[in-house]
């Protein structure tokens, strides 16, 4: 397999994909949102800064169940849509551009970077958001933030399993997307998507794109960490099931800035 390069994501990486992220992945975060509340509530967290909002799905979750909630995200369409949102269902969130590498909002009791948001990162880039996210937490602030698990992917041909095949229709608009990937030992996933969009009767829309993300393993999200001013809590399934090397698909990490 022909070696696939990773460099960070730029800031009109999902310029194209704002429009209907929402309709494919609202459905599919609540088993981790239902997870990061509980975890904040156990731990009397209060104020939330998620760095990685885009159109705002965990922070509006939060923000309903009473969270103080600042949202950030490097791409303008995503945080539009965000803010459209909030306007029409009158959630008080607020939102701002701004890149989890550099920003500076303030001191908070959790900050959270969500659905692989990290991978957008290359391993140095993703330190420097790891410096960055600890200077902007309290001292004892819990960093929360999930990753794919390369160990899992890599045994027994397991990336065949994020192949995906998603279908919706809002209104006359019907909507499919169909995506599949591969995974080398450094750890680099490459998707390869293709979009079909069909308004009532008309002819289907096609795009196609690709993308790449850095995957980790448990052990390496825990060196990491530590090397950065965090104290790993703890690492689970996105649902707050134990961790298994082979078998967790995604991993869901708490660490504690010291």
């Amino acid at each position: 397999m022909k070696k696939v390069s990773h460099t960070s994501a730029k800031p009109s990486h999902y310029n194209e994909d704002a429009e209907h992220y929402d309709a494919f992945n609202e459905e599919n975060s609540k088993i981790i949102n239902q997870t990061i509340e509980k975890i904040l509530k156990q731990n009397k967290v209060k104020t939330v800064l998620d760095l990685t909002c885009g159109t705002g799905s965990q922070a509006f979750w939060l923000a309903k169940r009473k969270f103080e909630v600042i949202g950030s995200d490097i791409n303008a369409n995503m945080l539009n849509m965000a803010r459209k949102r909030a306007r029409k269902e009158k959630i008080k969130v607020k939102f701002i551009k701004g890149d989890m590498r550099t920003s500076k909002v303030g001191n908070f009791d959790s900050v959270i970077t969500i659905f692989n948001a990290i991978g957008h990162l290359t391993k140095k880039d993703f330190e420097k958001a790891m410096r960055n996210i600890r200077s902007n937490l309290k001292t004892g602030g819990l960093y929360v933030f999930d990753i794919n698990n390369l160990s899992y992917l890599l045994k027994d041909d397991q990336i065949t399993k994020l192949t995906i095949d998603w279908q919706k229709t809002v209104g006359n608009t019907k909507t499919r997307a169909i995506q599949y990937s591969t995974i080398d030992n450094d750890g680099v996933l490459a998707s390869y998507t293709t979009c079909l969009e069909q308004k009532g009767a008309n002819k289907p829309k096609i795009t196609r794109s690709s993308q790449t993300l850095q995957i980790y393993t448990a052990e390496q999200l825990q060196v990491m960490l530590q090397k950065n001013g965090f104290q790993v809590v703890s690492q689970s399934a996105i649902d707050g099931a134990k961790f298994s090397e082979n078998k967790t698909d995604r991993i869901l990490t708490i660490a504690k800035a010291v």
